[in-house]
C-alpha cells in the first residue's frame, strides 16, 4: 500500500468553501502556529494554502480535523507551484536548537545577517512544524497529536504574490487583528485548470449531482464532453471512502 498519493489535498469545513476554490482559486490566508525549539519557541502567522498527500484510505482521523471537503491537485501542478512537503522538527532535536538559534541571531539588532539572510530564514522557518504536540480542533482533542502523520504540503507564496501584506506576523499582533491582516490578502488567488483537479471530496453523495451541474455549468466552454466525463468521475464523497476503506 502507497504511503503517499499522486495527489496534494487540501480539506476544508463547508461545500461553499469548495464552490469558491472551484470559482476564484485557492485563497491565500495566515496561519498561526507555536513552533517549539529546544530552548524556546517561535510564535507567528505565515500566509498559505495547506495540503496533504495521505492515501484516502487513511484520511478518517483528518476529515475529523481538517473538514469532510477537500479539492485534490496533481503532483504536477504542486511543482509547477512551489508548493512543498513541510519540515518536521522534533522539538527536542539538536536541529530544532539550529533553527532556535538562527532565529535568535535573525532578531539580533547587532546581527551581520544581510536582509536577504533574514528573509530567507524565516522563509525556511515558515515550512517548519513541530512532529508532535498538542492539537484541539474540531472533533480531535489531543494532547500529543502526531502532525508528522499528516504529510502536510504548503504553498507559502513569494513577497510579490502578496500584494505587500506582511510575510509573518507575531502571533500576539495576529491574534487581535486577524480579520484586517487576511483582509489584505483578499485579492491573492492562486488558479488551476480542470486538468489540475484529481479529486473533488464531498461530505456525502447526495451533494454529487449537484456538484456535476455546477461544473458542467462552469467548464463547458473550455472542456470536451470527454474532458468533462473525466472530471465528473474524479468526484467522490467522504462518505463514501469512510464506508469502502
Amino acid at each position: 500500500m502507497a504511503i503517499s498519493t499522486n495527489s496534494i489535498i487540501h480539506y476544508t469545513d463547508t461545500i461553499e468553501a469548495i464552490y469558491g476554490i472551484l470559482i476564484e482559486g485557492f485563497k491565500i490566508k495566515y496561519c498561526a502556529e507555536i513552533l517549539f525549539l529546544n530552548e524556546g519557541s517561535s510564535q507567528a502567522a505565515h500566509p498559505m494554502i495547506s495540503f496533504c498527500d495521505i492515501p484516502l484510505s487513511q484520511s478518517q482521523k483528518h476529515f475529523k480535523a481538517y473538514g469532510y471537503y477537500g479539492i485534490g491537485m496533481t503532483k504536477e501542478w504542486a511543482v509547477k507551484n512551489g508548493v512543498n512537503p513541510v519540515l518536521y522538527i522534533d522539538k527536542k532535536s539538536l536541529f530544532a536548537k539550529s533553527v532556535y538559534q538562527l532565529l535568535k541571531e535573525r532578531r539580533n539588532r547587532k546581527s551581520n545577517l544581510s536582509d536577504i539572510q533574514k528573509r530567507q530564514i524565516l522563509q525556511i522557518k515558515s515550512y517548519a512544524k513541530n512532529y508532535s504536540g498538542p492539537l484541539k480542533r474540531k472533533e480531535v482533542n489531543e494532547k500529543e497529536y502526531k502532525f508528522y502523520d499528516e504529510r502536510e504540503w504548503r504553498l507559502i507564496p513569494d513577497s510579490d504574490t502578496l500584494n505587500k501584506a506582511k510575510f509573518s506576523i507575531t502571533l500576539s499582533n495576529y491574534n487581535k487583528s486577524k480579520e484586517k491582516y487576511n483582509i489584505q490578502l483578499k485579492d491573492v488567488r492562486i488558479k488551476f485548470s480542470s486538468k489540475d483537479v484529481s479529486y473533488i471530496i464531498l461530505k456525502t453523495t447526495a451533494e454529487i449531482p449537484d456538484m456535476i451541474e455546477f461544473l458542467r455549468k462552469k467548464y463547458s466552454d473550455n472542456c470536451t464532453t470527454r474532458e468533462l466525463d473525466v472530471l465528473f468521475s474524479k468526484i467522490c464523497s467522504t462518505e463514501q471512502i469512510i464506508d469502502d476503506y
